[in-house]
């Protein structure tokens, strides 16, 4: 630990010129803190190593401390944190461009302060509006080595509460009040898509694709094949796919809104690599016609989700598309903003916000007949494993 240590200082010296190298998102570099990044960690010393997983990795501490950031020359910082790191982080094995993000999560309004590799110092309050209370820090361009790090509180008061920091390599989403993406199978995202034709189009949501320098598609138990996509909608959050695969279309209920109280089945990809390769299925009921704040776009269902199954469809009791899962309300955003935790609030793209998309883009769907049939969960599970799939991105 002492050559480690002795780098370190090596390190500070050199961080005027290296700090070039780094780009930190929504923080600011403090020149001079009086915190001693050489004291032992209060909450523990840990190795990671590129493409670690779970992603987002998450250790406890405890918020706070005695020292006045806003008292600190030229710190750049308000809050109050501990002069010893509460975690140091060894990172090593970078191999591609993954960023590197940290994300508190407290009932507190927190402080993130971190002491790079390269001894510089790093320090925000809230990341964004989205992220409510949480401060986050993310190095798009992350170096190996030691990183010590303080989780402060933005009020005295609140010094020493329970806080936990999570670090990721898949990106920190700004649009975190409605979560849908972050799914991850080792480095990558993934979500859930459809087939919409005999012609190889595929329906997803946009936010599933967006970033993707490449994606592919696999259906259960077949190998994947390279998708491309054909036209998106960023208001809408959704993407046509492109595909060399002829699968039996989805079927489609698009004239008609669901009603309250409609059975309803939501087939997709949750959790990739950690729950089934062939696909998860859950049941439940329209538990309300609009989405949050009343948007027409939207609707809620009771049907249990997880990430990855954004894009999915939502089908009715006649084994008919009549939606596609988007999102699931945020526990924390509405803890920290209501003082309560919703229960298995999701949400699902509205059939007219479907057809005005499908439309716009001239693209062939097949809708159902009008006579209705009542099919069993099994059937309808049946069939929508020959047209839903797993959506990666790289």
């Amino acid at each position: 630990m002492a050559s480690t240590t002795e780098s370190r200082k090596s390190g500070k010296q050199l961080a005027p010129a290296l700090a070039a190298t780094l780009l930190v998102l929504l923080a600011s570099p403090a020149s001079v803190v009086a915190q001693d990044y050489d004291l032992t960690p209060s909450f523990g010393t840990y190795d990671l190593v590129s493409g670690f997983e779970p992603d987002p990795v998450e250790y406890a501490s405890y918020a706070g401390g005695a020292i006045d950031l806003s008292q600190q020359e030229d710190s750049g910082c308000v809050g109050f944190v501990s002069d010893a790191p509460d975690i140091r982080i060894s990172y090593s094995g970078i191999e591609y461009d993954y960023p590197l993000g940290f994300i508190t999560e407290s009932e507190v309004d927190t402080v993130l302060l971190i002491n790079a590799p390269d001894g510089s110092w790093y320090c925000n309050d809230d990341y964004s509006e989205e992220f409510g209370v949480s401060a986050g820090i993310e190095f798009i361009t992350p170096m190996e080595g030691i990183f010590d790090i303080w989780v402060g509180v933005y009020e005295e008061e609140d010094i020493y509460t329970p806080a936990t920091l999570l670090v990721t390599e898949l990106g920190l989403d700004e649009d975190s009040s409605q979560t849908g993406n972050g799914d991850s199978e080792s480095d990558l995202g993934s979500g859930t898509a459809f087939s919409i034709n005999d012609r190889g189009n595929l329906l997803t949501n946009y936010h599933v694709i967006e970033g993707c320098n490449s994606l592919t598609f696999r259906l259960p138990g077949q190998d994947p094949v390279a998708a491309s996509v054909v036209a998106t909608d960023i208001d809408a959050d959704l993407a046509l796919l492109e595909v060399e695969l002829l699968t039996v279309p989805a079927t489609f209920d698009l004239q008609n809104r669901p009603r309250l109280g409609d059975e309803i089945v939501v087939f997709g990809f949750p959790l990739l690599g950690d729950l089934s390769s062939q696909g998860n299925l859950t049941s439940g009921l329209v538990s309300a016609l609009t989405g949050l704040e009343d948007d027409m776009g939207t609707f809620q269902i009771s049907a249990q989700i997880q990430p990855g199954n954004s894009g999915g469809p939502v089908i009715n009791r006649s084994g008919s598309v009549v939606g596609v899962v988007v999102s699931q309300a945020n526990e924390q955003y509405f803890t920290r903003q209501v003082g309560t935790t919703p229960q298995n609030v999701n949400f699902a793209i509205t059939g007219n916000e479907i057809r005005a998309f499908l439309n716009a883009n001239r693209m062939k769907f097949l809708q159902a007949s009008s006579t209705r049939q009542y099919l069993s969960i099994a059937d309808i599970a049946e069939r929508a494993q020959r047209y839903t799939g797993a959506v990666v991105c790289y």
